[in-house]
């Protein structure tokens, strides 16, 4: 994963796991945006049903914030572009759901990560590691089978354009 890929669409993923830092237009690609795209398949699992499936954008925040309750202000800290946050504002007086409520046959435990998952400002979201350490995924967790890239991908080739010839050549010799 780029970390600081140059450019995020409202596009970069399936509309119903999508975070809300991708529809309000963050232009930074963060591990946190996959947290959360791994919390609305946990709460699918939990629930038998995707959790948040919107018909586009728009109707895909308000179907969070129905769940999630209206964001704070703290919240929306990382909400830059005023029309995204006037939105956002509009959407005052929803209370947060209970999980349980929303998955009562679901271990405590695991209502407390996926809490922690589908946590709505990203910067307040839990991390890959900190979801490895979970009580939840204690009999899961294996710390030394759970190497970390310490070296960031290059994707500058996506950058380049190249005739149709090159692009063969260029596979046929990763494929040899």
């Amino acid at each position: 994963m780029a970390e600081d890929s140059p450019e995020l669409t409202e596009y970069v993923v399936t509309r119903w796991y999508r975070a809300p830092e991708v529809m309000l237009s963050t232009q930074q690609y963060t591990k946190a945006i996959d947290v959360w795209a791994v919390g609305c398949i946990f709460a699918e699992l939990l629930g038998t049903r995707p959790l948040f499936p919107g018909d586009d954008y728009i109707h895909q925040l308000r179907i969070i914030v129905d769940v999630l309750g209206t964001p704070t202000d703290d919240d929306l800290d990382f909400v830059k572009g005023t029309r995204a946050r006037s939105f956002m504002k509009k959407l005052a007086g929803k209370k947060k759901q209970e999980w349980s409520k929303l998955f009562p046959a679901a271990d405590p435990q695991a209502l407390d990560l996926l809490d922690k998952m589908l946590t709505f400002n990203p910067n307040r979201r839990i991390t890959i590691a900190e979801a490895l350490q979970h009580p939840y995924m204690e009999s899961l967790h294996e710390p030394e089978d759970e190497p970390d890239c310490e070296d960031k991908f290059d994707f500058t080739y996506e950058q380049q354009t190249m005739k149709s010839d090159e692009l063969q050549m260029h596979m046929l010799q990763d494929i040899a």
